[in-house]
């Protein structure tokens, strides 16, 4: 593999100890630039979820890796340019997404420009966007927002991707976290309507029908889209069925038949979704979460 560490090139063998003399390199550039480990950029594209866990397990079909730091300044950069800076009437910003670096006027159609190159390499490489580095800060939420509101201050941006393993794991992940919150609220929420249910019932039923929703959208999403055919067969199934199920909900809530209501949740949605759970776990791969 052909390693990049500032401006320094080196060599190493696409081994494990290969992968260690990298990462023992990285460590001592970290400590000779003063500066903070961001990412690194494997053949192209950015990998910011366990990168060096990933180069473990690809490192046979990698060729290049470039790393990627915060120094400093670049992390103060931004609390300088905020409120202190002057606003500058006319000029340009450096775009870089992926191995592509050029310049895009600070303006609302160069906003445009640089948003549609990014479109542009979604589809060219196969990757998913993930987020924005402006000036060395993370932007993850509203980049678009983000950068119309800092557009006159900002100078660099650096555009983030997932591979899509990458991406199939952040989504994953979302739904795992949710469906272990999810299972024993819908469980109380049916018991509930084994009694008399509430105003307090009816409110945690509307939050469990919105998650619920939510989470086949999802699932449509992820099997809508060809790079996951062969992983999420399973979710066909399981997501047509929790719709169906849902349909039958709302019309048994509709009626007022209590009781209807806590059968569907508990013996038709709650099966549903354990499996759809299991379906999820084994897909997600847990990683170590030190370093080395």
């Amino acid at each position: 593999m052909h390693v990049k560490i500032s401006t320094i090139e080196f060599e190493v063998k696409s081994t494990l100890p290969g992968v260690k003399s990298m990462v023992a390199r990285i460590d001592e550039a970290m400590q000779e630039f003063k500066a903070r480990f961001s990412h690194l950029r494997v053949d192209g594209v950015a990998v910011i979820d366990a990168p060096l866990d990933y180069v473990k397990q690809n490192r046979k079909d990698i060729k290049e890796v470039e790393v990627i730091f915060i120094t400093e300044d670049q992390k103060q950069k931004k609390a300088l340019s905020g409120k202190t800076a002057t606003r500058t009437e006319v000029g340009t910003m450096r775009v870089t997404i992926s191995n592509i670096t050029f310049d895009v006027k600070k303006t609302p159609p160069g906003m445009k420009k640089m948003f549609a190159r990014i479109d542009e390499a979604m589809r060219d490489f196969g990757v998913y966007y993930s987020h924005i580095v402006v000036d060395g800060e993370a932007i993850f939420e509203n980049p678009k927002e983000y950068v119309e509101q800092e557009l006159d201050y900002i100078n660099e941006i650096e555009v983030m991707f997932f591979t899509a393993e990458q991406y199939l794991q952040q989504v994953m992940g979302i739904v795992d976290d949710y469906l272990l919150k999810a299972l024993p609220a819908m469980k109380g929420v049916a018991d509930e309507f084994y009694g008399r249910p509430d105003d307090g019932t009816w409110e945690r039923f509307s939050i469990t029908i919105e998650g619920l929703q939510k989470l086949v959208e999802i699932i449509n999403s992820v099997i809508s889209d060809p790079a996951f055919s062969s992983k999420i067969g399973d979710f066909t199934y399981i997501g047509e069925k929790i719709g169906t199920e849902l349909i039958k909900l709302k019309e048994a809530a509709e009626w007022g038949d209590m009781t209807l209501v806590g059968d569907i949740v508990n013996y038709e949605i709650v099966p549903f979704v354990e499996s759809l759970h299991k379906a999820v776990s084994k897909l997600i791969v847990r990683h170590n979460p030190e370093m080395h």
